[in-house]
């Protein structure tokens, strides 16, 4: 015990020493692009540069100029939405933020920040240690800060209604705000997650961009992270033809009530965590429009007793379902609407009305254990058909996925065609995984924070690795998972 004593001392005084030595906050060098002065907007090609951030092989910098004393807000937010069950919606507010994106500097003044997530969210700082944990964060371009009960005398008053207006449209790379998040499941090749939203977007199945990049906060470097587009009306329009715009996005969520196993008694609503409501369906477009009637709809008909394979079809595209269900099996996803009842949207799409599934924070996969694993062996070894939910420890009870892909289920055909085309792919090969690793590897290699940088990071190897084992954070190898998964398939699965 007085070891373990001495060791957390020893750790808190290092972190206390490489706070004082932090780098100044994030300067504006003389050859910085200004996102917000008219004359340069008007020549920035927007499509362009989200194009370059989400090539394979650029390499991105992001640093966020903020006060010590919004950090510290953010900080109290967290504690305070705690207390009260909930989690903190309030971005504080950034005085830049420079995005490096292949040694070109763009910087976007006035941003919002705040944390993301929800058993991501940690206490992260103090006056004392700065900051001494990682957590994640969401930027947002757009937001106006115009809350007193929030921003106090800080509070924006826009008498200019056409300042808003281009307040609130304005967009970096066409986004309205950023996801990023920290290597939190100990990955050692850092690209588990962007290699999974490839396999989805390969296949046809709307699924976030993601990139590496790294990130500084208030001076303070916080590593690598990792960067993706938000999925939101923008994204809608990214990644569907116009006449699918306008439908209803949810973004599906255990709440504190009850998992979202698409049950009659699964909510639906929009969500205001300053109120604690919180919804198994949070309504994200549409907001004081929609009733919420597609969802409605769907919960009704899916749950019917006698509900058929035509009934199914009439509310979801069962095609794609069976296509998700599919890849988050053979990419050994356990963090899902089938496992963990969570972790995806569903779109409903505003030309026939059928819903879509979009996937989301795919994070638990390929092999990947460090946080948890409720499948023995991460799912490369279980039926592709099993019916137990072990996050759960009861019998699969989402009627989307007893109903359609299990054996005698409506759709289990497509499944299992589905499930053989993706092991026989390049995406079940460590040939194809190692080029993004080594894309990786040889852009960030040289950016990693020590494991000794954060008490979030003290028991993890955080060195770039395709290896297994106890030395990678006790993670399956790459290799060893699909060739595990590739067999299992291509036996099982018929």
């Amino acid at each position: 015990m007085k070891k373990i004593i001495a060791c957390v001392i020893a750790a808190a005084i290092l972190i206390v020493m490489l706070n004082l030595i932090k780098i100044s906050p994030a300067s504006v060098s003389a050859d910085s692009i200004f996102v917000d002065d008219e004359a340069t907007a008007a020549q920035l090609d927007q499509q362009a540069i989200y194009d370059e951030i989400f090539a394979p092989d650029s390499v991105i910098d992001i640093a966020v100029d903020i006060s010590k004393e919004q950090i510290s807000n953010m900080q109290a937010d967290l504690e305070y939405f705690k207390r009260k069950s909930s989690r903190s919606s309030v971005y504080r507010i950034c005085n830049n933020v420079t995005i490096t994106v292949n040694g070109k500097k763009y910087v976007v003044e006035d941003v919002g920040i705040r944390l993301k997530g929800t058993s991501s969210r940690c206490n992260f700082y103090n006056d004392i240690l700065g900051i001494y944990n990682l957590v994640n964060f969401r930027l947002s371009f757009n937001c106006t800060f115009e809350d007193a009960g929030d921003y106090g005398l800080e509070t924006r008053v826009w008498e200019n209604k056409s300042e808003k207006k281009k307040r609130l449209n304005r967009t970096f790379a066409t986004m309205h705000s950023l996801e990023l998040k920290w290597n939190i499941v100990a990955d050692n090749t850092y690209v588990r997650n962007q290699y999974v939203q490839e396999v989805f977007r390969d296949f046809g199945v709307p699924a976030q961009k993601c990139s590496l990049c790294t990130l500084s906060l208030g001076g303070t470097k916080l590593g690598i992270y990792r960067l993706f587009e938000p999925v939101d009306e923008s994204f809608i329009h990214r990644y569907f033809p116009e006449e699918d715009w306008g439908g209803d996005l949810y973004k599906v969520r255990c709440t504190q009530a009850s998992p979202a196993t698409y049950s009659i008694q699964n909510t639906y609503g929009v969500g205001n965590k300053k109120k604690s409501d919180s919804y198994n369906f949070d309504l994200k477009t549409n907001i004081g429009k929609s009733e919420y009637e597609s969802m409605i709809h769907l919960l009704n008909v899916i749950n019917k007793e006698d509900a058929s394979a035509e009934d199914f079809e009439s509310v979801m595209d069962m095609d794609e379902l069976a296509l998700v269900q599919a890849i988050n099996f053979a990419m050994g996803n356990q963090d899902d609407m089938r496992n963990n009842y969570n972790n995806h949207y569903i779109y409903f799409r505003k030309s026939d009305g059928k819903a879509v599934i979009i996937p989301y924070d795919n994070e638990i996969v390929l092999g990947d254990t460090y946080v948890w694993s409720p499948s023995p062996s991460a799912l490369s070894e279980e039926s592709p058909y099993f019916e137990y939910n072990y996050r759960y420890n009861i019998e699969q009870e989402n009627p989307m996925i007893r109903q359609t892909v299990l054996r005698g289920g409506y759709f289990t055909d497509w499944y299992t065609g589905y499930l053989q085309q993706i092991a026989q792919s390049k995406w079940l090969t460590e040939e194809n995984f190692r080029r993004y690793y080594d894309t990786a590897k040889a852009n960030y290699s040289d950016k990693l924070i020590s494991k000794y940088n954060f008490f979030s990071t003290l028991n993890k190897n955080m060195e770039f690795s395709m290896e297994g084992g106890e030395e990678c954070n006790g993670n399956m190898s790459v290799k060893e998972y699909m060739d595990k998964m590739r067999n299992n398939i291509l036996t099982n699965a018929h």
